[in-house]
């Protein structure tokens, strides 16, 4: 990808500079105006920008509701899987995959937040009257198939099943190319 971009940006600055070393030699007789400077320009920007490839991304909204959360036993964790068919191999290979979490009311005090997403909780206090607490981690996997995938987890850093981690979280995928 350097390349495909350095090579126009070179060419780009050689003809600029040989433009500019022509003009500064040049006698009254022999002049080009500052239209046909800048017509020249322009034109040789422009068959350089065919040649470039200029980065692409694609925006997909999920929504995660409370009941479309699974726990997995084996990994002790919550997973809600979507299919994902606007990754392709290219972007899986080439590209980059973000995921975003929206935390809070929509309006009201939201917040997007880069996955994965660690918060630490609350969850009273033990026998001894000490305080008890957890990190929760949500965070995403992308999958290349067919179709592709996405993967969305809720863990407890205790590993357990807590019934109020699973809501409705929207998801923010961000697809780059």
């Amino acid at each position: 990808m350097n390349k495909t971009i350095i090579r126009p940006l070179f060419s780009s600055a050689v003809f600029i500079a040989i433009l500019f070393s022509g003009f500064a030699c040049s006698t009254s007789d022999d002049y080009l105006d500052e239209f046909e400077v800048r017509r020249m320009i322009e034109e040789a920007l422009r068959e350089n920008n065919e040649n470039l490839e200029f980065t692409q991304w694609d925006i997909v909204n999920i929504t995660v509701n409370q009941n479309d959360w699974e726990w997995n036993n084996e990994a002790a964790q919550w997973e809600a899987v979507y299919d994902l068919p606007e990754l392709t191999e290219f972007i899986y290979e080439q590209g980059a995959q973000l995921g975003y979490v929206f935390i809070g009311e929509q309006g009201v005090d939201e917040v997007q937040k880069l996955l994965p997403y660690v918060d630490t909780w609350y969850a009273g206090d033990d026998t001894n009257g000490d305080p008890v607490y957890f990190t929760e981690t949500i965070s995403v996997d992308f999958q290349l198939g067919n179709p592709s995938t996405v993967a969305f987890f809720i863990k407890d850093s205790q590993l357990a099943q807590d019934p109020d981690a699973p809501r409705t979280y929207n998801f923010r995928i961000v697809l780059i190319w």
